[in-house]
């Protein structure tokens, strides 16, 4: 019979967080069948272990990747190092809540 392991397992085992670890197992190219135990908990073959640590190992020959939003200058929303303190935590407060 072969062995499982809960994602809690499979994080620690990869230094990762759970959440990074379900964000990684929706990956499409790693192509997961999703498996669970009778409580729901998601399971993960030593297969898919291995085929998680050789991502892992992708992700740190590569870099990570950002989608768009999170590469736009800060000028973007109205954001310039050159103002005084406070006034950058008002413009960003402003952004946020559109204020």
């Amino acid at each position: 019979m072969e062995n499982y392991h809960t994602c809690g397992q499979v994080a620690k085992k990869l230094h990762v967080s759970i959440s990074t670890l379900k964000r990684w197992a929706s990956e499409p190219s790693l192509h997961m069948n999703e498996l669970r135990n009778h409580n729901g908990w998601r399971l993960f073959s030593e297969e898919q272990v291995i085929a998680l640590k050789e991502f892992k190992r992708q992700i740190k020959r590569n870099g990570k990747r950002f989608n768009q939003e999170t590469l736009l200058p800060m000028e973007s929303v109205g954001f310039d190092n050159a103002q005084p303190p406070g006034k950058k935590e008002a413009v960003l407060e402003q952004a946020h809540y559109g204020k």
